[in-house]
This record gives structure tokens, C-alpha cells and sequence, in this order.
């Protein structure tokens, strides 16, 4: 079961390094307490890495980052050859961590 879910958007987007459209991002705490979090991002082109660092702003201009998997891509059947991919935090990989609100200044 899920505790604290909260699900926001993201603008200037970038995954390892190169900028992406808007994302949706979950976030949650699990059963055992591990910080959880998944990104949805619809995209015309794949992604340039199969993991890597996600960052993002949120509305409020705070900032986020994470290390991330491409978990799924769902090839949409419109003529604009949007595909949704789906990025999972990779703290269950060694040396990764949760999704992180960055400080500025």
C-alpha cells in the first residue's frame, strides 16, 4: 500500500543531460518505508540513455533530481509518433538514491 502519494509536474526536464517536454511524476513511501517515485514523460524521440540522472522544476521553482530507469515506452498510434516513457527511480540500484529536492543559491 502506498503512504504520502503525491503526484506533480515538472518543467525544464532534462534526462542525462538532455532537455525533455514537461513530466508527471508519482511519489510515494512503500509498506517497508522506501521512497518510491516513477516520471511519465511523452516524448517524439527515445530516450538517449536506458538510465541516468532526472532532474526537473516544479511549479513552486523548486527543483528535483534522481537516477532513473526507462522502464516501459508505450509507442502511441498517432501521426505524431508520440511515445509515452515511463522512468522509474533507481533506488533499489546500488549507489542510487530517491528523488531529491535540490537546494539553489
Amino acid at each position: 500500500m502506498a503512504h504520502h502519494h503525491r503526484r506533480f509536474a515538472l518543467c525544464d526536464v532534462t534526462f542525462a543531460g538532455q532537455p525533455l517536454p514537461g513530466a508527471t511524476v508519482d511519489s510515494w513511501e512503500d509498506d517497508a518505508g522506501q521512497a518510491r517515485w516513477i516520471a511519465r514523460v511523452v516524448m517524439r524521440a527515445r530516450p538517449v540513455a536506458d538510465d541516468g540522472e532526472f532532474t526537473g522544476r516544479m511549479k513552486d521553482g523548486g527543483a528535483v533530481s534522481g537516477n532513473v530507469v526507462v522502464a516501459h515506452q508505450i509507442a502511441g498510434s498517432t501521426a505524431r509518433r508520440a511515445t509515452i516513457v515511463e522512468f522509474h527511480g533507481s533506488e533499489g540500484l546500488s549507489d542510487t538514491g530517491p528523488l531529491a529536492e535540490l537546494t539553489t543559491g
